[in-house]
C-alpha cells in the first residue's frame, strides 16, 4: 500500500496528535515530542529550540506503508541541514538524489522549486536536523559587518532567489558529534548547554567541509574524459570481490592509473577515500542483508568482506548508529 500526501496534510498529523504531545524533558518548555499519526507511521517526533533562530529536531519512526510526499514551490526562510542516521528515501526536484543513511545534505534559504519525496516501507527512520535562521549564521563572520566569507555566501539567499542544496557523505568526526547528542544525558539547562555546544560544532564542520567543497569546484577540473572513465571503472574493480579486494597498488596498475591520479580520481568523482568508498559498499551491502530473517550477523560479516565480525559491528554502529543486531531486531 502506498499513502499520498502533501506537505502540509502530513504536518496535520501531529496537529490533530497534540493532546498527546510528550515532554522529554519535564525541566525544559522547549523541548517537546510529538508522537505520529499511527495510521501511517509508529514512532516520535522531537523538537528543541535551543535558542531563537536555532532548532534542533531528531526524528526516529517506523513506516507501515510506503509514504509519498508532495512539496509545491514555496519560500524557505532558514538554513537547514539534516543527517540521515538510517532509513532510506528518494528526493525527486531538479535533480534526483537519494537521501540514505550515511548522507547528510545542506540548504540554503531562498524559494524551493518545489519535490516529491518517496520514503520506502519498512525502513527503520532516523534524522537528526538543524534549522538555522540566516542571522545566527551571520552571527558567526569574523568581520565587523558580520559579512560571510566569499566561499560561504552562497547560503544565505534573497527572498527572490533559489536555494543552494547540496548533499555529501557525512564525516566521521560529525558522526561522533550525532551521537553525543542522541545519547545526550542530562536534563533542563545543563541538558540546553550541552545540546547547543554540540550543534554549534557540527554547524562548524559543516562549513568547513563546504568550504573545501567549493574550494575544489572554483578549480578547473585537471582530469580527462578518458582518465574520469578509468576512475569509475577502477571503482568497478574494487568492488567485484568483497573478500579479496585490490590493494591500492594492483587497482591502479589495473585500471591504467598511477597511485596519485587514482587516490585524486576517487576524492573527486566519489567525495572520499578508495577505502571509504569500500568500507561504505560492503555497510550498505549488509544492511540489506540484514534485512533477511534468515542471516545471522557473524555470516553477514564474513559475506561482505569481514574477517571480524567485533570489528564488522563497530563499523556498521559508526555508520547507521545502531549496531547489527539492534538493527536486524528493529525491523521485525
Amino acid at each position: 500500500m502506498t499513502i499520498k500526501l502533501t506537505l502540509d496534510e502530513f504536518y496535520e498529523q501531529f496537529q490533530e496528535t497534540d493532546e498527546e504531545q510528550l515532554q522529554w524533558d519535564a525541566l525544559d518548555e522547549r523541548d517537546i515530542t510529538y508522537k505520529f499519526d499511527t495510521r501511517i507511521t509508529q514512532g516520535w517526533w522531537r523538537e528543541i529550540e535551543l535558542r531563537e533562530g536555532l532548532v534542533l529536531y531528531i526524528d526516529r519512526h517506523q513506516q507501515r506503508d510506503r509514504l509519498i510526499i508532495k512539496n509545491p514551490e514555496r519560500e524557505i526562510k532558514d538554513l537547514h541541514c539534516g543527517f540521515m542516521m538510517s532509513g532510506k528515501g528518494q528526493i525527486v526536484n531538479n535533480i534526483e538524489t537519494l537521501q540514505t543513511t550515511g548522507i547528510y545534505y545542506l540548504e540554503s534559504n531562498g524559494i524551493d522549486s518545489g519535490w516529491i519525496g518517496d520514503y520506502l516501507d519498512s525502513e527503520l527512520f532516523s534524522f537528526i536536523e538543524i534549522e538555522i535562521k540566516p542571522e545566527i549564521l551571520r552571527s558567526f563572520a569574523a568581520s565587523p559587518e558580520r559579512e560571510l566569507p566569499k566561499n560561504l555566501q552562497h547560503l544565505i539567499k534573497s527572498p527572490n532567489q533559489r536555494i543552494y542544496w547540496r548533499q555529501e557523505n557525512t564525516q566521521p568526526s560529525m558522526n561522533i558529534l550525532l551521537q553525543q547528542i542522541l545519547q545526550c544525558p542530562y536534563q533542563g539547562i545543563v541538558k540546553r548547554a550541552y545540546l547547543e555546544s554540540k550543534v554549534i560544532e557540527l554547524i562548524a564542520l559543516v562549513l568547513d567541509h563546504e568550504i573545501v567543497i567549493q574550494q575544489g569546484e572554483a578549480k578547473k577540473c585537471s582530469f580527462k574524459p578518458e582518465q574520469l572513465e578509468r576512475i569509475h571503472y577502477a571503482k568497478e574493480i574494487l568492488l567485484q570481490d568483497l573478500n579479496n579486494p585490490p590493494s591500492l597498488q594492483e587497482l591502479s596498475r589495473q585500471a591504467g592509473l598511477n597511485n596519485f591520479m587514482l587516490k585524486q580520481g576517487f576524492r573527486y568523482c566519489f567525495g572520499t577515500s578508495v577505502f571509504a568508498v569500500l568500507r561504505s559498499h560492503r555497510l550498505e551491502l549488509a544492511k540489506q542483508l540484514l534485512a533477511q530473517q534468515d542471516i545471522t550477523v557473524t555470516e553477514v560479516a564474513y559475506r561482505v568482506g569481514y574477517t571480524n565480525v567485533r570489528s564488522f559491528a563497530r563499523a556498521f554502529k559508526r555508520k547507521f548508529g545502531l549496531n547489527p543486531k539492534e538493527y536486524q531486531k528493529a525491523l521485525r
